[in-house]
């Protein structure tokens, strides 16, 4: 745990529990046991703080180019990791995680996304994962009754329901919200495919234009299925090779814009396959840094 001094739900600064965390142990194991045996929580454990952080480009009074950070209650994060051990290993035993998936999963990278419907998830872990008994049943109450507040410096607004998705910022929400996605990409076949949690890569030759066509047609049914909507904005086409007939391929009937090079996962992919535009851009951005760090030492050098 991050021994920040930021307020959580609780009202306790997680430093502050760093410091008495022997004298917590005991206490902390028996309320994590009433809760797990009953599927109840403290209302606070419920509660997040969200902080709308600007991503650097666009307006800033288009919310859209805002990203949320959420604070929840350190208790809950202790808990959540004691469930997310015991979820991982039934979830690699059984091997019910997707080769294809890169995303919050053993030996793979992290990356946050917060797009998932708890309802869904509550309704299919028995059916389709096999968790049952107390742990489905805690999972259930973890996700329902959730509820968030935007707090920007010091001042929060209401408290509303958090309808939709798993905690951002929370320990379990990652594995959850890859087996959510895990159910939807089985929509896909007969092509390649690659998934970094819900980033999906489709790879298909030219030649099997019919086929990409008709996974993307499925892909989308699925996912619309699920109550997830692809973000067509960051969607594009990238042709490779010189004979390539540059095919349109189409999501919700809406044309896929082509794209020269794509960023993927912070690396650029340009047509020719070569490295210099990304290279080009890791340099620019070091040069940049290295000019403010010149720049902060002359400051320095005179003060």
């Amino acid at each position: 745990m991050k021994a920040s001094k930021a307020l959580n739900p609780d009202g306790i600064p997680s430093f502050i529990l760093k410091e008495v965390r022997d004298e917590l142990c005991e206490l902390l194991a028996i309320l994590f046991r009433i809760s797990f045996e009953q599927c109840k929580f403290p209302t606070s454990w419920k509660l997040s703080h969200v902080t709308p952080i600007f991503k650097g480009k666009g307006k800033r009074s288009d919310p859209e180019n805002y990203r949320p950070i959420s604070l929840t209650s350190p208790f809950l994060k202790i808990m959540e990791r004691v469930i997310l051990e015991k979820l991982n290993s039934h979830l690699e035993l059984n091997n019910l995680i997707s080769d294809h998936q890169h995303g919050f999963h053993k030996n793979r990278s992290p990356v946050s996304q917060l797009v998932v419907i708890h309802d869904y998830i509550q309704s299919t872990l028995d059916q389709i994962y096999g968790i049952k008994g107390q742990l489905k049943n805690w999972l259930s109450a973890y996700l329902n009754d959730r509820k968030i507040a935007v707090k920007v410096a010091d001042t929060l607004s209401t408290w509303t329901d958090a309808t939709s998705g798993v905690p951002q910022g929370s320990v379990l929400g990652p594995v959850l919200f890859v087996m959510y996605i895990d159910i939807c990409i089985n929509a896909i076949s007969q092509i390649n495919f690659g998934l970094f949690a819900d980033d999906t890569k489709l790879l298909g030759e030219a030649s099997a234009s019919s086929q990409i066509r008709s996974n993307l047609d499925a892909l989308t049914e699925k996912l619309i299925e699920w109550q997830l909507s692809p973000n067509l904005a960051k969607c594009s086409v990238v042709h490779l090779g010189r004979q390539n007939p540059m095919y349109s391929y189409k999501m919700k009937a809406i044309d896929l814009t082509k794209s020269s090079c794509e960023k993927d996962l912070g690396v650029i992919l340009s047509l020719d396959l070569k490295p210099e535009k990304h290279i080009g851009l890791v340099v620019h951005k070091a040069l940049n840094t290295l000019w403010l760090l010149s720049q902060s030492l002359r400051y320095l050098d005179n003060h």
